[in-house]
């Protein structure tokens, strides 16, 4: 005979009601129950699991996209950035051939700065890490450039102050106002005819014209010598000195230093001459040179 669970029910009037059940009834309806639950959880857990897979998604490609357009903007400024590099480049080769420096090797540019390897990615994020990585290599790139440019102009800074240095140590200008009476080569002698090399420039004036230093340099002779009379030397290094004779007055002293233009003396007719002139010369390593091919300024009437 099989067991079976009787329920009770006595409500207040007092007719009790009986129910009876086969135990492999309730072991099914709690079977089923249990399935029913566990089948309920699992809906549960991968809808709840959908959803937060679906808020995740979106939250990524709302951050993919902000990402994109930030990368965007830092192309654009990596572009302008690269025009403006190549900008210096070229100012920097042609200031380079305007004052005759040497060139770059061209293969010295390309410092070798190389990107970074390519990335994978199982996310849909792999265009963005690469834009990225790009990005970055390039910026590297740039940077390493501009620090090159910048040495490259510190070089031609200091050769441009080391040729500005020379300009102003070179006789560039007339060394005073008036006519010029003779020039430099073999010309008669004004005392005895005879054909010799006349080794400056003669230029005729009043007593008393002021005679200025030609370029910067340092006072190496003021004194009176036989033929030129009251001579003034300026040396201006590199082999390079300047000759200013037949002066009526010295307006300078030995050792001192003398910018181009300054005053050094007066006109004058002392020594070797036939009246009021200034005898230039131009001397480089001990031999006398036509002072004309050095000077850029308009002056004496010829």
């Amino acid at each position: 005979m099989k067991k079976k669970l009787s329920v009770f029910i006595v409500p207040d009037s007092g007719n009790i009601k009986q129910f009876s059940f086969s135990k492999s009834l309730l072991i099914s309806l709690a079977a089923a129950a249990f399935l029913y639950s566990g089948a309920s959880l699992m809906f549960s857990v991968d809808f709840f699991s959908r959803k937060i897979e679906a808020r995740h998604y979106k939250s990524m490609a709302e951050e993919n996209q902000f990402l994109s357009a930030k990368l965007a903007s830092i192309d654009m400024s990596i572009g302008r950035l690269n025009d403006e590099v190549k900008g210096l480049v070229e100012k920097e080769k042609a200031i380079r051939t305007i004052f005759e420096l040497p060139e770059i090797d061209p293969q010295e540019r390309e410092l070798g700065i190389g990107g970074p390897d390519g990335i994978s990615s199982t996310d849909g994020s792999a265009p963005i890490k690469d834009a990225a990585f790009q990005s970055e290599a390039e910026i590297d790139r740039l940077v390493a450039l501009s620090s090159f440019e910048k040495e490259q102009f510190s070089y031609i800074y200091e050769r441009l102050l080391e040729k500005k240095s020379d300009l102003d140590h070179t006789p560039s200008i007339w060394p005073t106002q008036g006519y010029l009476v003779r020039g430099y080569g073999v010309k008669s002698d004004p005392f005895t005819g005879e054909q010799k090399l006349h080794s400056g420039l003669d230029i005729s004036n009043r007593s008393g014209t002021p005679v200025v230093a030609t370029a910067d340099g340092v006072v190496a002779l003021t004194r009176y010598q036989s033929g030129l009379g009251n001579t003034v030397v300026v040396d201006h290094g590199n082999g390079l000195q300047t000759v200013y004779g037949h002066l009526s007055k010295f307006k300078t002293k030995e050792g001192q230093r003398v910018r181009r233009g300054e005053l050094i003396g007066l006109i004058g007719s002392t020594g070797y001459s036939t009246g009021p002139h200034l005898h230039y010369e131009v001397v480089k390593f001990g031999g006398t040179i036509n002072p004309v091919q050095y000077i850029f300024t308009a002056g004496p009437n010829f």
